[in-house]
C-alpha cells in the first residue's frame, strides 16, 4: 500500500489505522511525502512505527509524478494500491482485490465500490456518488470493449479503490504528469487499450472522503477539471475507435455534460450565479458540440426562469440520479 501524501493533516491517522487492520497482513506500507508543510511524516511514524517506510521527495513533484514515484518504489511487488491520504479502507479490501486479480491474470486492475463520507467521517448522501451506483447495476461482460464503453459514459472507478497489477502498470506506462484531475480516467482508458481488462468487485470496501479542501473541489472551482476531462475524452474516442473498443457510430460522451451541469446547478443552489455562468461559458467556448445538446438547452432555458426554474432543475436532477438518466445506464 503506497500513500502519496501532501499535508494530510487529521485524515492521515484514520487512514493508517484502517490499513493496519487489513486481514491480508502480508503487505508493505509506504508513504511518499511530496513536500508537506505539516507533521504528516511524524503522524505516520507515530501511528505505524516501523511498519511503515516514509520517503520524502527532495522537491515537490506534483500529483502525477508522485503517483509514479509511489509505483516505482512498490515495483518489486506483484500488486500495489495508491491509498489516498484522506480515505478509510475496510479490513478485507486488500484480501478481496488481491484474490480478484489472482483469479483474473488478464486484468490490469481490480476495483470495488466506495461509500462517500464527509470531513468528519459521517456517511455522505452525495448525488454524484448515487449516480455512479447505476454503473454497478449492469456490470459489463468481462471484456475490454464493454469496460471501455462504460468508462466512456463516466468515470465510475474510484481511484483509491483500485489495486494495480504491477506488470500491467509497467506495460501501460506511467501516469501522465500534465494532468491533475483526470489522470486516473486517462489511465483506465490506456490500460484497456494496452490489452488488460478490469475486474469489478461488487462490494463497498472503501470510505471515500469528500471535503472542501480536497483536490477535486479546487479543480471544479477553477474549471481546469473540465478542460482535462474534455482532452481525455477526445483522446479516448479517437484511440478507442482505432482500437475497436468503441463502436464506429459513437457520439459525444455524456460524462462531461453531466459533470458540468451538475456542478453548475450546485453553484446556483448556493447562490453562485457567476460560477454557473462560467461553466456554461466553458461549454459554449470549448465544447460547442454540447451547446445544443437537449440537456444543455433545457438547463439554459430553465435558469432564465429564476427560482422556479432552479427548483425544476433540481427535480430533474433528482430523477436523473434515481433512474440513471443521461447516459449512466447506457
Amino acid at each position: 500500500m503506497a500513500i502519496p501524501c501532501r499535508d494530510a493533516g487529521p485524515f492521515l491517522r484514520p487512514l493508517l489505522e484502517s490499513l493496519l487492520r487489513q486481514t491480508l497482513a502480508d503487505f508493505r506500507l509506504l508513504l511518499v511525502d511530496d513536500g508537506s508543510s505539516d507533521d504528516s511524516g511524524a503522524i505516520a511514524h507515530a501511528v505505524a512505527g516501523d511498519r511503515i517506510r516514509i520517503v520524502r521527495n527532495a522537491t515537490a513533484l506534483g500529483i502525477g509524478a508522485n503517483w509514479n514515484r509511489c509505483a516505482e518504489l512498490a515495483a518489486d511487488s506483484d500488486y500495489f494500491c495508491l491509498a489516498h491520504q484522506d480515505d478509510v479502507y475496510h479490513s478485507t479490501f486488500l484480501e478481496r482485490l488481491t484474490d480478484a486479480l489472482t483469479e483474473r491474470p488478464d486484468a490490469g486492475i481490480a476495483h470495488c465500490r466506495a461509500n462517500a463520507i464527509d470531513g468528519d467521517g459521517r456517511p455522505l448522501d452525495s448525488g454524484a456518488e448515487r449516480y455512479k451506483q447505476h454503473f454497478w447495476r449492469r456490470i459489463p461482460a468481462p471484456d475490454r470493449a464493454s469496460h471501455y464503453q462504460r468508462l466512456w459514459r463516466g468515470n465510475f472507478l474510484c481511484c483509491p479503490a483500485v489495486l494495480y497489477r504491477t506488470a500491467a502498470w509497467r506495460a501501460a506506462g506511467e501516469f501522465r504528469t500534465d494532468l491533475r484531475f483526470a489522470l486516473d480516467w486517462e489511465y483506465w482508458f490506456r490500460l484497456l487499450r494496452c490489452g488488460y481488462d478490469i475486474v469489478d468487485v461488487d462490494a463497498a470496501l472503501l470510505d471515500y472522503r469528500r471535503h472542501d479542501t480536497a483536490a477535486t473541489a479546487a479543480a471544479t472551482s477553477d474549471r481546469w477539471r473540465f478542460a482535462e476531462e474534455l482532452a481525455v475524452l477526445d483522446e479516448a474516442r479517437s484511440a478507442g475507435l482505432a482500437a475497436g473498443l468503441l463502436p464506429a457510430d459513437t457520439g459525444p460522451s455524456p460524462a462531461l455534460r453531466n459533470n458540468l451541469l451538475h456542478e453548475a446547478l450546485t453553484d446556483l443552489e448556493r447562490g453562485d450565479r457567476d460560477g454557473a455562468a462560467r461553466k456554461l461559458e466553458f461549454v459554449r467556448d470549448h465544447a460547442p458540440n454540447l451547446w445544443n445538446d437537449r440537456y444543455v438547452r433545457t438547463f439554459r432555458a430553465l435558469i432564465r426562469c429564476g427560482a422556479p426554474g432552479r427548483m425544476l432543475l433540481g427535480a430533474c436532477r433528482g430523477l436523473a440520479i434515481r433512474f440513471g438518466l443521461g447516459g449512466a445506464t447506457g
